[in-house]
Formats: structure tokens, C-alpha cells, sequence
């Protein structure tokens, strides 16, 4: 009878212990994941935004698309480990419908999945120039001697866009350059200083810049560290479009900095939207536009103001800020909020409509919001 009651204690054990040991695995006891997007809906003209990824293991990202178009949604990355932020990157949604998908990310024998919902671009606000809908064009300034050209690199093996500009073939300077930004434009790449014509517009339309400007620097407008992805992002950085005739006192050290204060802005905000411009004279006045001599003794007009304007969304939320500078030395100090204004003012001085493709209601609050300390300034 003891040898019988044993057997059964042994049975048992076993029973219970299979229990344990196959009802929950070591791995999936231990294994921790979790993930959350900024946002589950997005905007039509929405570029990218974070899918912040929680894991103690490898993980694993797949997309679906549950309904509207295909492919318009990729990640920097599809595979990786431990905690990570990783971009997801998006093509504005020109269609009439909403689009979703679904993003699964896996690690072990947990899944986690969400669901990004992208609104058509009919939701949007007012007109633009051309048939562009991207936040950043500005509206208004296009006239006979000017033309709105977009440069295009591939990314993540799509095409995405570089930056887009309102050229002066007469001046040969940009009014505006405008971009998204984000972090899956910034890489390895260094300074490639490729300075070449653009492939957009004809030799005898831009300044030859080649040996430089006389008196002045080759500014930037859209600077070559914001695109340091790849050689081709930073090589159209250095078009002879994209520079204008800038006292060295300036572009070496207030504009560098701003330029380096708008990268920060960027590694906090989903996308940030930036319009960088050049301006001959104020709307309704008559200011003297002087003019440098370039490398074939050509002409190129010399800017009296500089300005920009940024857009900043983080998750559903958009906040914007503008600034404006004369075309002096401010000695070697960072932008501070004397040298920002509201959109509205900015765009009283210029005549362009910025960030005219956001909502209406949207448009109108954050263009008249004057807030330099939500900025750090």
C-alpha cells in the first residue's frame, strides 16, 4: 500500500510539474515588449513619426494594409533590439479615401499590433502653389522669371523628396527653400561640397558659383547637414540654386547656429517643416537690391533679409514659429527671440502664404501665435 501511495505522489509531482513548466515558457515569462505610435490618425501630408518600441529581446516589424492604396508606409528600420525609436516614413495620401495600416511588431512569442489611420488630402485647407500638398510649400510669389522645382532622392528604396524651391531665373537666388525634416534624413555622409548647376534649370538661369562669390559666402538655404543620408541627399544641397550671396559675418556664426537649433528642433518633433528664405524687399516697399559678381562675371542678386519658418508637429499636435533677420553681422551668438515673429508677421513682410494645406481653423492658430519659450528661446 506505501509503494502504491508513492506512485501517486510521483504521478502527481509530474502532473503538476508539466503543468508548470509547459503552461508558461521560460522565454515567454521573461520576454518584455511593448509598442506605441505618436499618433494613430495622421494627416494627409504627414511625412513620418515615431513607433517607439520597449524590449528586453530581438524584435521584428511588419506592415499590412488593411484598406486604401499600398505601400505608402515604411520603417527605417524592420528588425532590432532592446528599447528604439523607429521612424516610420509615409507618401502624402493624394487620394479621396482614408488609407490604414496595420504595423506588427514581434518579439518571442508576443505581438503587438497597431493601427495608423491616414487621411485623404480632401481634408486639408487652403490652396498652394501649384498642385503641390505638402505642408512646407508656401502659396503665392510665382511670376514669370520664377519657377517651383522639388528634387527628389531614394530613401529606404522609395523616392522621397529632398527639398523644393521657388527659383528667381532673373535674380538667380531662392525666395523660399522648403522641407520636411526628420530624423531618416541625417546619416553618415560628410560634407560632400559638390558644388555643381542644377540639372532643373539651364546654365544661363543661375549664377556660376564654382570658384565661389566675391565678397560674400555661398550660403545655404537648405544647409548640407541637414542631408547626410547619402552622398545624392547632400550633393543637391550644394546646386548653385540653392545658395545665395551671404556676408560671411552672418552665415559663419548666427545663421550656422540657427542652422544647428533647427536640427535639435527636429530630434524632438515627428516631422518638422522648414521654409528657409530670401527676400530682395519687403511687400509694399522699394529697398536697393545690390548685386554680387559671380565666377563668369555674371550677376546675382545679394539678399536684404533672410528668414525662416518652421513647422513642428509632435504626435496630433502642430506648433510654428518664424524667424527674421536683416542680411548683417549679429555678432557670434545664437538666435534668441528677438529675432523670431509670428508667421502672420512673416508672412505680412514676404507676401507668402506658409502652411496653407493645414486646416483651416489649424492654420489660423498657429500662425498668430507668437510663443518663442515653447521654443527654448
Amino acid at each position: 500500500m506505501r509503494k502504491f501511495f508513492k506512485v501517486i505522489r510521483i504521478i502527481a509531482f509530474l502532473s503538476i510539474s508539466g503543468t508548470l513548466f509547459h503552461g508558461c515558457t521560460k522565454d515567454d515569462a521573461e520576454t518584455i515588449l511593448s509598442a506605441s505610435l505618436t499618433s494613430n490618425s495622421i494627416d494627409a501630408t504627414v511625412t513620418s513619426q515615431f513607433l517607439k518600441i520597449e524590449s528586453n529581446g530581438t524584435w521584428q516589424i511588419s506592415v499590412t494594409y488593411v484598406s486604401g492604396e499600398q505601400n505608402w508606409c515604411t520603417s527605417d528600420v524592420t528588425s532590432g533590439s532592446g528599447n528604439r525609436n523607429v521612424i516610420l516614413m509615409f507618401s502624402a495620401n493624394s487620394s479621396t479615401a482614408n488609407r490604414v495600416a496595420e504595423i506588427r511588431v514581434t518579439g518571442g512569442q508576443k505581438i503587438v499590433t497597431l493601427t495608423l489611420t491616414q487621411s485623404p488630402t480632401t481634408n486639408g485647407g487652403g490652396g498652394n502653389t501649384g498642385n503641390i500638398k505638402w505642408l512646407e510649400i508656401p502659396s503665392g510669389g510665382v511670376n514669370s522669371n520664377s519657377e517651383v522645382v522639388t528634387h527628389t532622392i531614394i530613401l529606404s528604396n522609395k523616392t522621397v523628396r529632398n527639398y523644393s524651391m521657388l527659383f528667381d531665373k532673373q535674380e538667380k537666388i531662392a525666395y523660399w527653400v522648403a522641407y520636411p525634416h526628420h530624423t531618416s534624413y541625417i546619416g553618415s555622409t560628410g560634407r560632400t561640397d559638390n558644388w555643381q548647376r542644377d540639372p532643373k534649370f539651364s546654365s544661363s538661369n543661375q549664377a556660376n558659383l564654382f570658384s565661389g562669390i566675391s565678397g560674400y559666402d555661398r550660403g545655404h538655404q537648405i544647409p548640407s547637414a541637414d542631408r547626410t543620408c547619402s552622398y545624392e541627399a547632400n550633393s543637391q544641397t550644394f546646386y548653385f540654386t540653392n545658395m545665395t550671396p551671404q556676408q560671411s559675418s552672418l552665415n559663419q556664426y548666427l545663421w550656422a547656429k540657427l542652422e544647428g537649433q533647427v536640427r535639435t528642433w527636429m530630434e524632438s518633433s515627428d516631422t518638422l517643416y522648414v521654409v528657409t528664405g530670401a527676400i530682395l524687399k519687403t511687400t509694399g516697399k522699394n529697398e536697393t537690391v545690390n548685386y554680387a559678381t559671380d565666377a563668369s562675371g555674371g550677376k546675382i542678386a545679394v539678399p536684404n533679409y533672410y528668414y525662416k519658418v518652421l513647422l513642428r508637429l509632435k504626435g496630433s499636435k502642430y506648433d510654428a514659429i518664424g524667424f527674421w533677420l536683416e542680411h548683417r553681422s549679429y555678432g557670434n551668438v545664437p538666435a534668441s527671440a528677438a529675432e523670431t515673429k509670428s508667421i502672420d508677421d512673416i508672412e505680412a513682410l514676404t507676401g507668402f502664404d506658409f502652411f496653407s494645406n493645414l486646416a483651416n481653423d489649424v492654420e489660423t492658430t498657429i500662425e498668430a501665435e507668437w510663443n518663442p519659450k515653447a521654443w527654448n528661446l
